[in-house]
């Protein structure tokens, strides 16, 4: 029997996961090497420096890759 809970928990990662990875996509696609940090939840690594989900999304704000501030706090 599936815990209902379980699952729900499985979905949301998907969910709040998939902007990452589709930045992550976009970063790549312009010649930029990215990738998860091992063992890290919500660390990436790109080119030689490592940063955040927030840091990913910032970085591609900055590229205008996606819509939305890139200022950087």
């Amino acid at each position: 029997m599936n815990n209902p809970s379980t699952s729900y928990l499985s979905e949301a990662k998907t969910v709040t996961d998939a902007p990452c990875h589709e930045v992550a996509q976009a970063l790549r696609a312009i010649g930029l090497r990215v990738e998860p940090a091992c063992g890290e939840l919500s660390l990436w690594h790109v080119d030689d420096e490592e940063m955040t989900d927030a840091g990913l999304m910032k970085l591609a704000a900055l590229l205008r890759l996606v819509p939305g501030s890139a200022m950087i706090q």
